[in-house]
């Protein structure tokens, strides 16, 4: 491993995945359907012909990211907000504390990676760094409950890939997502 891996994320970050030009766009459309954009970070700003946008965004409670609920808002070509695909969290009471450390998350999943057949033997992933970032996961929402149960979790992966990528429970060390990236 490298010296300074594995990275820690911490907390809702600073800057927006959008240039600052879509960054305007989307405070404008906000702003002007009186709408908050505080607790988000943004990724993806569409304008289609007709002249509607779709703004595309994590959100975040506490300071971390509540994973696998992102949020995608729909706004009007008058630039009006009509409606929303996925549900706004606004509290969670899940701590915001881990047991785990970093080496510990890290850990679990390689272990975890070293059971695919896929990643089993990669050196580019086991050499490479590996991000842990604290997260909300909501385990009732995976299992299809419909009342949300979320826990505190690890999102664990390559620094510089989005596969493979595990959910680590925070209080258990169990493995309650993976995926290689693999459809078959």
């Amino acid at each position: 491993m490298l010296s300074d891996c594995p990275k820690l994320v911490k907390g809702k970050p600073e800057g927006h995945l959008v240039d600052d030009s879509e960054l305007k766009t989307i405070k404008t459309l906000f702003r002007a359907s009186n709408l908050s954009y505080e607790n988000y970070q943004f990724y993806s700003l569409e304008c289609i012909l007709s002249g509607e946008f779709y703004v595309s965004c994590h959100q975040y409670v506490n300071d971390l990211k509540v994973w696998t609920d992102d949020l995608f808002f729909h706004f009007d070509k008058n630039g009006r907000f009509e409606s929303l695909s996925g549900d706004i969290v606004s509290a969670i009471d899940a701590g915001t504390s881990p047991s785990m450390d970093v080496t510990q998350a890290e850990s679990r999943f390689l272990g975890r990676m070293n059971e695919d057949s896929f990643f089993r033997n990669s050196k580019s992933v086991a050499n490479g760094c590996i991000t842990c970032e604290l997260v909300y996961y909501d385990i009732a929402g995976m299992s299809g409950g419909s009342t949300p149960d979320y826990v505190l979790a690890w999102l664990v992966k390559p620094e510089k890939s989005d596969y493979p990528v595990a959910v680590v429970k925070d209080s258990d060390q169990s493995v309650l997502y993976y995926n290689n990236g693999i459809i078959f």
